[in-house]
C-alpha cells in the first residue's frame, strides 16, 4: 500500500466513525476531518464533498461484504449449505453495515440512489457467486439446472427482497423463518430427483 492509499484509507476510517456516530445526514466534513486526524486540505485533496466521501466508504464496505459472503460460501462443502450461507450471510452483513452508519430507511434509499453504480456492482458480484454455487452443484450432481445464468439472476432477485426487509426492520420476527423457507424453496427447485438428469447443462 502506498502512502497515498494509506492516507485515503485513514480518511475513510475517520469518515466511517463519523457516519457511525452522527449518521449520514448530520455528519459534516468537519466531523470527518476531526475523526480522521488529518488536515482539512488533505481531505479536500481526495474528496470534494461529504457525498463523495460516503460513496467511497460504501464502495469499501461493499467490497468487505462481498469478501465476507464469499468466505462463508467457500467454507461450505455442499450446494445446500453454500446457498444457505449466501442468503443468510449476505443479509446479515448488509444489516450490520446499515446499523453501523445509523441509516434510516429514507436515508438508505437516498444513499442507494446516489450510489447506484456501487449497488449494481455488488449485484453483479452476487450473481457471479450464485453462478459459481450452481455450477459447482451441477458438477457434484447435487442439482439440475438448465440455464445457470438466468437461474443465478433469478435467485439474486428473490434474495433481494429479504435484504430490503432486513434493512427496513419490517417483520423481523418472521424474517429468519422466511429466509429459511426461501432457501428451502430454492433448493427444492434445484435439487436432483430420481430420474432427473443432473447434467442438463450450464448454459
Amino acid at each position: 500500500m502506498t502512502s497515498e492509499d494509506a492516507k485515503r484509507n485513514q480518511i475513510l476510517d475517520g469518515a466511517g466513525l463519523a457516519f457511525g456516530q452522527y449518521g449520514y445526514k448530520k455528519t459534516t466534513l468537519a466531523d470527518i476531518v476531526r475523526e480522521s486526524g488529518v488536515a482539512r486540505a488533505t481531505v479536500y485533496k481526495y474528496f470534494s464533498t461529504k457525498e463523495e466521501v460516503f460513496q467511497a466508504v460504501i464502495e469499501r464496505e461493499i467490497a468487505d461484504i462481498l469478501r465476507t459472503v464469499r468466505a462463508a460460501v467457500e467454507e461450505e462443502t455442499n450446494t445446500y449449505d453454500r446457498l444457505r450461507a449466501a442468503v443468510f450471510v449476505h443479509s446479515s452483513a448488509i444489516k450490520d453495515k446499515v446499523n453501523v452508519f445509523r441509516l434510516t430507511m429514507k436515508a438508505f434509499c437516498d444513499v442507494i440512489g446516489r450510489t447506484h453504480t456501487n449497488a449494481e456492482n455488488m449485484a453483479t458480484e452476487i450473481i457471479r457467486l450464485y453462478t459459481w454455487i450452481l455450477e459447482e452443484g451441477v458438477k457434484a450432481k447435487e442439482i439440475s439446472v438448465a440455464d445457470v445464468e438466468t437461474t443465478a439472476w433469478s435467485m439474486a432477485l428473490a434474495v433481494k427482497g429479504t435484504i430490503m426487509t432486513t434493512v427496513t426492520g419490517q417483520m423481523q420476527e418472521r424474517l429468519t423463518a422466511g429466509m429459511e423457507r426461501l432457501v428451502e424453496i430454492l433448493w427444492d427447485g434445484l435439487r436432483c430427483r430420481e430420474g432427473t438428469a443432473s447434467d442438463e447443462g450450464t448454459n
